[in-house]
């Protein structure tokens, strides 16, 4: 038990509740981001895309993903982290959804762009509620965990995407 004024507390574990939650939005940062990769050449055809013009697509992402990192990061601070990862959350599941109703280049790349817009505030918002949720000494294992769910969701995304679309079509993995 700690003393905090004239009342004790004491420390829970509900933190780790919380790292584990900026794991999973890790990871499925992580698989909503391949969907397109896995989705390419059966969208390419479907939409008439030519290979340059996915290039294109698939780069749009990381436009608006590096630019609005640092304002992003501002937004957390302003909102706080917790509303700004939820709102980072909402957002890349709202753009990744509205993937499966493209109709062609211009709006796979308007969705492309609001998908990196969305994904940009998870690293800070997480970043954001490590620094006031943890003590120093956790600090750099929380941010490996959290961290490490960017590779796990990169080695699920590919065969669970796959398996959607051979079972279900190409939209299906967005939404």
């Amino acid at each position: 038990m700690q003393p905090t004024g004239t009342t004790m507390q004491r420390r829970t574990n509900a933190r780790w509740v919380i790292a584990v939650l900026m794991w999973a939005a890790i990871a499925i940062n992580y698989i909503d981001r391949t969907n397109l990769s896995a989705a390419a050449p059966v969208i390419q055809q479907q939409l008439h895309i030519s290979t340059v013009e996915m290039g294109i697509v698939m780069s749009s992402f990381f436009w608006t993903y590096a630019f609005f990192q640092i304002p992003s990061g501002w937004f957390a601070d302003r909102v706080g982290h917790r509303v700004s990862l939820a709102f980072s959350v909402a957002w890349w599941s709202l753009m990744t959804a509205l993937t499966a109703a493209a109709r062609g280049f211009g709006s796979l790349i308007g969705i492309r762009l609001l998908l990196g817009l969305g994904e940009a505030g998870a690293y800070p918002s997480n970043a954001g509620v490590t620094a006031k949720w943890f003590p120093d000494k956790e600090r750099a294992r929380v941010s490996g965990l959290f961290d490490s769910g960017s590779k796990v969701g990169t080695a699920v995304a590919m065969p669970l995407i796959v398996f959607l679309m051979s079972r279900f079509g190409w939209q299906v993995p967005f939404i």
